[in-house]
């Protein structure tokens, strides 16, 4: 592939990235600011509202991380990025990625215990253990998710700042598994997990409507729209995640089809603010009522 042709490539995905960015800046901001605003307003800090505004500040990061990659990579020939520049860019990609399967696997267990009942003691205690963990759990799941991403980021650097590596960039995927395998097996641990935690939920939500229905002529869907939302919302991040992970090895497979690649990507991304937001009722109402002044003032 010709240099020009390379340049108008990340030329392409740099105005992908950026439209994306400045569309999902405003979303996220607005996930973070109404958070932050209702825990100094009422002194408490819901335990499902930390971890949506943790997966959207992420989120947010990954955007701009992008987008500064793209601008390294126009500023400079690959060959002249240093070993230190790719490794800060690798740990950053690493570390965000797993941190957010961490996040994601938080929240669905935190959903499942609200969700899920079980009449056992063991359970009532990890029903009632669970909360005591947090805040704590933010510092040790990004604290782990460095330790655990260094390692591969290391690693991976090595091999990409060898410029030999260009001439046969088909061994490039098989080498970067390789060499992150703690890394891939720690996430496939916690999306498993994830997974798990997910359909178990699923299944008792199931349950619980048709026990509903049975007792009552009049069930309402009103009242299981807040653990419905709960269940979409982290069947997206199962998605989201999922793409998270197989995107480096599909990217080097596909570099024919990279914009298409970063697309698919970019638009997911724009696609995780509305489900973040339907997660969280105060959200939703907040946003409304933002939507409700906006249109006021335009009339």
């Amino acid at each position: 592939m010709s240099t020009e042709i390379v340049k108008a490539l990340d030329f392409y995905i740099l105005a992908i990235d950026f439209v994306s960015l400045l569309m999902t800046f405003p979303g996220y901001m607005f996930i973070i600011v109404v958070n932050i605003l209702d825990w100094m307003k009422n002194k408490r800090f819901d335990i499902s509202d930390q971890l949506i505004s943790g997966l959207g500040l992420l989120s947010l990061i990954h955007r701009i991380t992008q987008v500064s990659y793209i601008c390294i990579i126009l500023i400079y020939e690959v060959t002249e990025i240093t070993y230190f520049t790719w490794l800060s860019i690798n740990l950053m990609h690493y570390s965000i990625n797993l941190c957010t399967l961490l996040f994601s696997t938080w929240l669905s267990i935190h959903f499942c215990l609200k969700i899920v009942n079980i009449n056992h003691n063991l359970y009532i205690n990890i029903q009632n253990w669970f909360p005591q963990m947090f805040p704590w759990i933010h510092f040790l799941s990004v604290l782990t998710s460095l330790l655990i991403s260094g390692p591969a980021a290391q690693d991976v650097s090595g091999i990409i700042s060898n410029s030999t590596i260009f001439l046969n960039i088909s061994s490039l995927p098989l080498k970067v598994f390789l060499s992150s395998k703690l890394y891939y097996i720690f996430s496939s641990i916690l999306f498993l997990i994830f997974v798990i935690m997910v359909l178990v939920t699923i299944v008792s939500l199931y349950r619980h409507i048709k026990r509903m229905q049975k007792i009552t002529n009049h069930f309402r869907a009103e009242t299981i729209e807040v653990p419905v939302n709960a269940v979409k919302t982290l069947i997206f991040l199962i998605c989201l995640n999922l793409l998270h992970f197989i995107l480096p090895i599909v990217t080097s497979l596909v570099r024919n089809h990279l914009q298409l690649v970063v697309l698919i990507f970019a638009i997911l991304h724009s696609l995780d603010l509305p489900i973040l937001i339907r997660g969280s009722s105060k959200l939703k109402k907040k946003l409304n009522e933002l939507w409700l002044y906006l249109t006021s003032l335009a009339s």
